[in-house]
């Protein structure tokens, strides 16, 4: 994949939209915000409207929200991905969960008004928008169900398989909370798994 940002944008757009060089070359034009953020750093927090939607060129992110005993994360965003505080961008209310950096990133963004003048200008931008949405809702009605009907170890292993790069890049603390059990549970999950191996 390119390093510069631009290129890795303009390669995604061209792959997920089906736009031609040139169509795609416009619409990342428009992708005009780029935001630099070290670890630790905020793309959007709790309470903040979110006025972008964020193409993820470099690094990782947390997507998670505080309860009165814990952070608990409900996705991750990186590389060659698309992460927004949703709800907050359609709706134009407040986001109620935090997108924070885990390590260096670099983000590109698009306005809610340059969005929606693609949409309405090619319709393959209508139906990239359309498939990233289609993907956020299967995906957390996928994760609902998971959480609802399996064990501790299965959704430790069905990440394993799906996304084996998450254990080397992020946190265990916000692994297990991503998988809805206790960091001693993950430990105890992922010593069985391995002497099992």
């Amino acid at each position: 994949m390119p390093a510069d940002p631009s290129e890795r944008l303009l390669e995604f757009l061209q792959k997920r939209a089906a736009l031609s060089r040139e169509e795609a070359v416009v619409f990342a034009a428009r992708w005009s915000v780029q935001r630099q953020l070290k670890r630790g750093d905020y793309l959007c927090s709790i309470g903040k409207m979110e006025q972008h939607v964020w193409f993820i060129a470099e690094g990782l992110l947390r997507i998670y929200y505080p309860t009165d005993t814990e952070e608990v994360c409900v996705g991750f965003s990186y590389e060659d991905t698309v992460v927004s505080s949703f709800p907050s961008f359609i709706r134009q209310q407040p986001s109620t969960f935090s997108i924070q950096a885990l390590e260096k990133c670099t983000a590109l963004g698009i306005t809610r008004t340059d969005l929606y003048v693609a949409i309405d200008t090619w319709p393959a931008v209508a139906k990239l928008w359309s498939g990233l949405l289609e993907q956020v809702v299967t995906g957390l009605i996928e994760r609902e169900i998971e959480i609802s009907t399996t064990t501790p170890e299965q959704r430790y292993h069905n990440l394993l398989r799906r996304a084996p790069y998450l254990f080397q890049r992020v946190p265990l603390k916000y692994i297990a909370t991503y998988l809805r059990i206790k960091p001693e549970t993950l430990s105890r999950v992922r010593r069985t798994g391995i002497s099992a191996s």
